[in-house]
């Protein structure tokens, strides 16, 4: 499983008090107030792992709202997702639930209350173990950079309210994804979600130069999100880094072939000879997986151990020092 650093950074503009823009890390939605800065940092290790950019339009208590609706959605739906996996991640299936429920429940909740155009745009990222899945549906954008590089993985904005998004009271369908991707991850990979006010004034070149500085990673996307206002400051401004630091081999689910074993016997149970076979197999891989992490593994020694340790050492030293005497007490007499 993947090994990943977070970064996520929000501004409101100066046109606006209110930020409609949000994202979501580590199970929470930021910001947690609706006006000003917010910075948030986590690093993870889990199985699964949800990171999302959410901007909404529409003005105060319209775009904010729809923005964190969608985010509320898919942070539930990261609970469910053993429901998608038979046994192979349905990513396609999950995508559909997701904006199924996200553009009902802001259609009827947000949009229907106005009278203007509100809904939102989003960027998501899931990871899965060491694999990894990327939406996107409106203004939202996900670069990549691999190796110095930088993949942009969805298209650029072509006007303020897209054609696609969520919370549209006019489209009784779907709204379709405007990019769908998958990958398997790699080492020093780092996943760049942003806002259409991140990216107004701001290129993917900007984005490698910035990448590329020997600094440290909080500090890169920090002068990222200062880089991206220099030339405006009106527009909410949201970036969220995700940086893959290793993949790591992950230790089999469930009870050991030890614990299975041994619940047999216990039981009474009169094996097979296919089961004798299978226990084998599982002992021989157990134990191959096992070696693998004990090998990096020191077990603290216990105080009998240290005892024993420490008078070993003491009677060294009491031979040594006789025997350094009578070598000295010869040459002397």
């Amino acid at each position: 499983m993947a090994r990943t650093l977070m970064i996520g950074l929000t501004e409101s503009g100066q046109e606006t008090k209110i930020n409609e823009d949000a994202f979501l890390c580590g199970g929470r939605i930021y910001p947690d107030m609706l006006g000003g800065n917010e910075e948030q940092s986590i690093s993870s290790g889990k199985y699964h792992q949800l990171y999302m950019v959410a901007e909404g339009f529409g003005g105060p208590g319209a775009g904010d709202l729809a923005s964190r609706m969608i985010l509320r959605i898919g942070n539930q739906m990261l609970d469910q997702i053993a429901d998608y996996k038979n046994p192979d991640f349905d990513f396609k299936l999950f995508t559909q639930d997701l904006l199924a429920q996200a553009h009902s429940s802001i259609k009827e909740m947000v949009s229907s209350k106005f009278s203007h155009e509100v809904g939102c745009s989003f960027a998501m990222l899931l990871i899965d173990a060491n694999s990894c899945y990327t939406l996107n549906v409106g203004n939202t954008t996900i670069n990549l950079s691999r190796n110095g590089k930088i993949y942009r993985l969805t298209e650029k904005a072509k006007s303020e309210i897209p054609e696609q998004y969520l919370g549209k009271l006019s489209c009784e369908t779907l709204p379709l994804p405007d990019s769908m991707n998958k990958s398997d991850l790699q080492p020093g990979d780092v996943f760049v979600l942003s806002s259409s006010g991140f990216n107004k004034n701001y290129r993917s070149k900007d984005l490698r130069d910035d990448l590329s500085k020997q600094d440290a990673f909080a500090a890169i996307v920090r002068q990222a999100q200062i880089n991206s206002g220099a030339r405006d400051k009106g527009p909410n401004r949201t970036i969220v880094a995700v940086k893959t630091l290793d993949l790591q081999l992950e230790l089999p689910q469930g009870p050991s072939p030890v614990e299975a074993e041994r619940k047999r016997v216990f039981s009474g149970e009169t094996p097979s000879e296919k089961d004798i076979q299978k226990t084998e197999v599982e002992m021989d891989n157990y134990n191959r997986y096992s070696n693998e992490f004990d090998s990096d593994f020191v077990q603290a020694p216990t105080g009998k151990q240290k005892a024993g340790v420490f008078f070993r050492s003491l009677l060294l030293g009491f031979v040594l020092g006789l025997a350094i005497l009578l070598i000295a007490w010869f040459f002397i007499l």
